[in-house]
């Protein structure tokens, strides 16, 4: 099944690196014309904005003023905004100290990269957004699987996921979608330390933390499915959430 995406426009957040990049990457491939937004460039973006139709922004998203920002270049490079995918985030700074040594400003940290983020870049596009338009925000499968190792991680991701739910019921009647994908461990660098080299360990690794299938994700695994939920083909999906880990989440809900 091919995706075409000709004639739309895209704003990705946090676009320099992994997940983000790599939808970057498969929206322009599919045609889209793409603002990459993100605080600092990479060599990567570089490169693709060299092949594609793609235009980095070294802005700070996550807040107010630099969602603002990335909407306006969007409308003004291409005149409309039909795609957003909120991919900015972090992992608890803390991760497995416990839930008692988490103070106030570690709880914030969290909420804001990981929820206001998505609540910023949301309430600037969505005036701005054309009939049809998609938008895909990156969760977690944690909103759905404890881990008491990344509890304000955990919840901070289940709150975007139920805020995509709710304001895809609200945006239904303006014809907007808006649906979550939620990897679980994916080859970033937010897992890469983490990781051993060779590939056999890697796999041994995967199949005993429970991924079924064996391996982690690629970010180009993830991009596949964003890329699918913001095109015309999925234009009967809003309010879901898709959960992308290989098997590692075995519960039904």
């Amino acid at each position: 099944m091919n995706v075409s995406l000709k004639g739309k426009s895209a704003l990705v957040t946090g676009a320099s690196r992994g997940i983000g990049l790599a939808v970057v990457k498969l929206l322009a491939e599919a045609g889209a014309g793409v603002v990459a937004a993100a605080r600092s460039m990479s060599d990567e973006m570089a490169a693709l904005a060299a092949a594609h139709d793609v235009y980095p922004l070294a802005v700070n998203a996550a807040t107010g003023e630099g969602a603002c920002a990335a909407v306006e270049a969007v409308i003004s490079r291409y005149g409309q905004l039909d795609i957003l995918v909120n991919n900015i985030g972090a992992t608890d700074a803390r991760a497995g100290e416990g839930f008692l040594r988490l103070t106030d400003d570690d709880w914030m940290d969290m909420l804001e990269a990981n929820l206001m983020s998505v609540v910023r870049a949301t309430r600037a596009a969505l005036p701005r957004m054309a009939p049809g338009g998609a938008i895909v925000n990156i969760s977690s499968m944690n909103a759905v699987m404890p881990n008491a190792r990344i509890i304000a991680y955990s919840a901070s991701k289940a709150a975007v996921t139920n805020l995509s739910k709710n304001l895809a019921l609200a945006c239904a009647p303006q014809g907007i979608r808006i649906n979550t994908v939620s990897p679980g461990p994916t080859e970033t660098a937010m897992w890469e330390a983490r990781l051993p080299a060779g590939e056999e360990e890697r796999s041994r690794m995967a199949a005993e933390i429970g991924i079924a299938l064996g391996r982690f994700a690629q970010p180009e695994d993830i991009a596949a499915l964003v890329v699918f939920l913001a095109s015309d083909r999925a234009s009967m999906i809003t309010g879901s959430d898709y959960i992308i880990d290989g098997g590692l989440v075995k519960t039904i809900h």
